[in-house]
């Protein structure tokens, strides 16, 4: 591949050759063009003095005295006797006229005439000139003229070659977030391509942001079911564990109060293990079609959910609320929000329900506001480095909302708490 700088001069000499060779031949030809019409002149003003006085006057003694004074040689025929100021006139009779010809190591030109029966030739000898000042001073001037030609084809050539490194750097770095600016050039179409290299460069970074907007996703649902794996593994550890324990106690023990203890104690992780797999079974394959859609007391079913052992910080205020949905769904909805207000609350947790809206208020850390759009998503948790959750509470509560044609609102300030709340189709 040839570089831009090669090219130029490749380029350049070519085109100047191909001028000079031109504009010699344009030049020569013009030269010949102008000396043929001047003695073709000279030929017509000697035949005007020839037929303004008389071909019968001229005679053998005065066509010499002719010839020099014209500084021309004639072939007269009259009546089949020739007079010329040639001496071997016979070797021009014949020559072709109207054209400079080579004869004799001579250039003439030759034409000839009829008047009053009498045919004759003028033979003039075109005089060169001594052109040597002439084609110094051509020469000069196509030097000025290359030196112009070579100093615009110059601009032009760092025109383009500033244009092309431009691009060069630019493609080098299409795929960068980084703005990077191509000067308009003089030459349209580099302007043309310069439009073109930037929407392909908006194109690739786009699609690179899209890229990584997906990768990003992708790594943290890598890491969110890593995290629910992780949970799962340590919640079935747990009761496993104590149900294995348990059956190896009771293949020795014979005491049935122990055997007693064992037993419920086998059937509380089981409970547990079936708790379990139904909230996964939830999240995974609840759907509108499943509901179970009947009118009930939502006030009652807070004093209920309340009766149960760890919900002794919760405070419930509010009125009989009568609401239409899936009781038991809604149970599930209740209790992973006290639940979550419990978990990051040291205080007591306050519950208000009134006119189909349910209120859960906690006095915790609060929830950071780049966080509460994350974690109603699946398998999102606020601390990623905790055994024991799925990052699934939230998730189910929302679904289960959007199902009832509801949704949970979250307001929260950092140091002060959160508000979760929902209203439900009276």
């Amino acid at each position: 591949m040839l570089k831009t700088r090669t090219a130029f001069f490749l380029a350049f000499s070519f085109f100047a050759f191909i001028f000079a060779l031109f504009f010699y031949i344009f030049v020569n030809s013009h030269l010949n063009f102008l000396l043929f019409k001047q003695y073709e002149q000279k030929i017509k003003s000697i035949n005007d003095l020839l037929s303004f006085y008389s071909l019968t006057f001229i005679n053998e003694d005065n066509i010499k005295a002719l010839s020099k004074q014209s500084r021309a040689d004639f072939i007269i025929d009259k009546n089949g006797s020739v007079i010329s100021s040639l001496q071997d006139y016979e070797l021009y009779k014949n020559l072709e006229e109207n054209k400079i010809l080579n004869f004799h190591s001579k250039n003439i030109l030759v034409k000839n005439f009829s008047k009053d029966g009498i045919s004759y030739s003028i033979i003039v000898y075109p005089r060169l000139l001594n052109l040597d000042s002439f084609w110094f001073y051509v020469v000069c001037f196509y030097l000025i003229f290359l030196f112009f030609i070579f100093i615009l084809f110059f601009v032009f050539f760092k025109q383009v070659s500033k244009n092309i490194n431009e691009m060069i750097l630019f493609l080098d770095s299409i795929d960068s977030v980084k703005q990077i600016s191509l000067k308009k050039s003089i030459f349209k179409d580099i302007n043309i391509l310069n439009a073109k290299l930037l929407k392909i460069k908006d194109k690739i970074v786009k699609r690179q942001q899209k890229n990584k907007k997906q990768s990003d996703k992708i790594a943290l649902r890598n890491t969110q079911l890593s995290n629910v794996i992780s949970a799962i593994s340590h919640e079935l550890k747990n009761p496993l564990s104590v149900i294995d324990l348990s059956v190896e106690l009771l293949k020795k023990e014979n005491d049935k109060v122990l055997k007693d203890e064992l037993l419920e104690k086998i059937q509380r992780q089981s409970f547990k293990l079936n708790n379990l797999t139904n909230k996964l079974n939830f999240v995974f394959n609840i759907n509108k079609e499943n509901l179970n859609i009947e009118k009930f007391d939502i006030f009652k079913l807070c004093e209920k959910i309340l009766k149960n052992p760890g919900f002794e910080r919760v405070v419930l205020n509010g009125e009989s609320s009568i609401v239409k949905a899936d009781e038991f769904l809604i149970e599930q909805v209740l209790i992973n929000l006290i639940s979550n207000s419990l978990k990051y609350s040291q205080k007591d947790v306050v519950l208000t329900v009134s006119n189909q809206t349910v209120t859960v208020r906690d006095f915790g850390e609060g929830i950071k506001e780049d966080s509460i759009k994350l974690i109603t998503k699946k398998f999102y948790k606020l601390d990623s480095k905790s055994n024991n959750s799925f990052g699934l509470g939230l998730f189910l509560v929302k679904k289960i909302l959007s199902i009832h044609g509801s949704y949970l609102e979250i307001s929260s300030l950092v140091g002060q708490g959160s508000t979760f709340s929902f209203k439900l189709k009276g």
